[in-house]
C-alpha cells in the first residue's frame, strides 16, 4: 500500500499543505471545522506526520527571514518581538538579519550590504522574507537594489512592512504604513494647544517616511494659515543625538520657534535634553513626537506622542504572511493600517 503523505491529506481535505501542517499543530489560525475535517482524514488513513517528510513534500522549511536596518531602533525591536512571539507559536523558526544601514549615510556600501544578505537568504531555503525598512525606504530606490529585490522575489515571497513596492514583482506583498494620519493628528493637537511657530526635527530627507511626515506637517500648518519656515525643518536622522543637535542648531541660529514636532520619541528625548542644557523650560518650548516608543512611559517629562499600534501591525503582517504561504486570496481588510492613537503627555 502506498504510504500516505501530507500532500495526500491536503488533497483529500481540499486545503493547502501548510494548512494541514498547522492544523496538526493545533494552530489557532485554522478553523475548528477545518481541523476536525483534517483530523478525520488523518485517523481514517492512519497518517503519521514527520517534520522531515512534511518539509520534503511541501518544499517548506518553516524558516522565515526577517531583515531590519537597525534592531536597536525601538520600532524595529517592538515589531520583531511581536512577529517572533506569534510565529514561534506557529512552529516557525525566525532568522534575523540586521544590516545596520539606518545609521549610515546612503551609499554604495549600504547597497552591497543588503544585496549580500539577499544572496545569503537565497542560499538558505527560507519560506518567506519579511523586510522592515532598509534601502527600500529610500524615496529614490537605486535601480541595482530594485533588481536585486526583484531577483530575490523570483525565488521567495517577500513581505514588505512600510512601503508599497508590489509593482516590482507578483511575489512581493506590502503592508504600507500610514505616515500622514499620525502626523496630522499630532500637529493639529499642538496647534489647538496654541503653538504657532512649530519646528519639525529628525528623520532622513532621503526616505519616503520622513518626506510623508514632513509634507503632512507643512500641509497642516498651511491649512491653519500658520507660517512655514524651512529653517525650522531639520531632517538629520532618527536618534536622540539628532534631536539634541537639531535643537542646538535652532537656538544657535536664533530661529524663532515655540514648539517642536519630533520624528519619533527618541528624537524628542534629545530635544528635551537640549532645552534643559540651554536652561529653557519645556513649558516655553513644547515638544511632541510623531511616533510613540514604549520606554517613553518612563521619561521625564512623559512625551506627547502618537501610538502607531505596532502590535496590531504585527498581527496584520502575520495574517498576510499566511495568506501568501497558503496561496489564499489576500484579504484587503487585513492591509488597512491600524487607527493611530494620540497619547497626551507632559511635554506640551
Amino acid at each position: 500500500m502506498k504510504k500516505i503523505t501530507i500532500k495526500d491529506i491536503a488533497k483529500m481535505a481540499g486545503v493547502s499543505v501548510s494548512t494541514v501542517s498547522r492544523a496538526i499543530n493545533n494552530d489557532s489560525e485554522v478553523s475548528e471545522k477545518t481541523k476536525k475535517k483534517i483530523e478525520k482524514i488523518v485517523l481514517e488513513t492512519n497518517y503519521h506526520p514527520s517534520m522531515l517528510a512534511r518539509g520534503m513534500v511541501s518544499k517548506k522549511t518553516n524558516m522565515l527571514a526577517i531583515l531590519v536596518s537597525d534592531i536597536t531602533n525601538p520600532y524595529f525591536n517592538q515589531l520583531v518581538a511581536e512577529l517572533d512571539s506569534q510565529l514561534i507559536d506557529k512552529g516557525y523558526t525566525l532568522s534575523l538579519f540586521d544590516t545596520q544601514t539606518a545609521n549610515r549615510i546612503q551609499d554604495k556600501k549600504n547597497r552591497l550590504t543588503e544585496v549580500s544578505i539577499f544572496k545569503q537568504i537565497q542560499e538558505n531555503n527560507f519560506d518567506a522574507v519579511l523586510i522592515l525598512g532598509g534601502l527600500l525606504d529610500e524615496s529614490n530606490i537605486n535601480p541595482d537594489y530594485q533588481s536585486a529585490l526583484s531577483n530575490l522575489a523570483k525565488e521567495i515571497p517577500l513581505i514588505l512592512l512600510g512601503r508599497d513596492l508590489t509593482h516590482l514583482s507578483d511575489n512581493i506583498f506590502s503592508l504600507k504604513r500610514d505616515q500622514r494620519t499620525p502626523t496630522q493628528l499630532l500637529v493639529s493637537h499642538m496647534i489647538q494647544k496654541g503653538y504657532q511657530n512649530l519646528a519639525f526635527i529628525g528623520g532622513s530627507a532621503s526616505t519616503w517616511m520622513t518626506q510623508e511626515r514632513t509634507d503632512s506637517f507643512r500641509e497642516i500648518l498651511a491649512e491653519n494659515h500658520l507660517p512655514i519656515d524651512e529653517k525650522r525643518i531639520i531632517n538629520n536622522n532618527f536618534y536622540a543625538k539628532d534631536g539634541y543637535e537639531a535643537v542646538t542648531r535652532l537656538i544657535n541660529s536664533k530661529v524663532d520657534f515655540d514648539g517642536i514636532v519630533a520624528i519619533n520619541d527618541r528624537v524628542a528625548q534629545g530635544a528635551l535634553r537640549a532645552l534643559k542644557d540651554f536652561s529653557i523650560s519645556p513649558l516655553l518650548k513644547g515638544v511632541a513626537s510623531c511616533e510613540y516608543f514604549p520606554d517613553s512611559d518612563f521619561h521625564i517629562p512623559r512625551i506627547t506622542s502618537v501610538d502607531h499600534k505596532i502590535s496590531e501591525l504585527g498581527e496584520k503582517a502575520v495574517h498576510l504572511l499566511f495568506e501568501v504561504l497558503d496561496n489564499e486570496p489576500i484579504n484587503s481588510e487585513n492591509l488597512a493600517f491600524p487607527i493611530p492613537k494620540l497619547i497626551i503627555g507632559e511635554s506640551c
